[in-house]
């Protein structure tokens, strides 16, 4: 089994932390702007939360991508260390 490497589940765990919580939070709040200007326009409620969900969705997936690059290029990349680019052998 490979060795313990505590950097990786930190970044796992920032990643998990911060795009769930900053991605519910962002989606929740654009739900509702959302689902209140479609309200008082007097848009159907099933259609609301159709496209609530979706435009949730949406606007947590750049969420994810951004926390996961952060959280690799932070914990993982930075810690790896740097080697020489080898010479070719022809």
């Amino acid at each position: 089994m490979a060795s313990f490497k505590p950097h990786y589940l930190k970044s796992w765990f920032l990643f998990f932390l911060v795009a769930s919580i900053g991605g519910g939070l962002v989606g929740g709040l654009f739900g509702v702007i959302t689902g209140g200007v479609m309200g008082a326009a007097g848009v159907p409620l099933d259609r609301i939360a159709l496209i609530c969900k979706i435009l949730g969705f949406l606007v947590s997936v750049p969420i994810s991508f951004f926390t996961f690059r952060w959280s690799v290029s932070t914990y993982i990349v930075d810690q790896l260390p740097q080697r020489l680019p080898e010479p070719p052998l022809w």
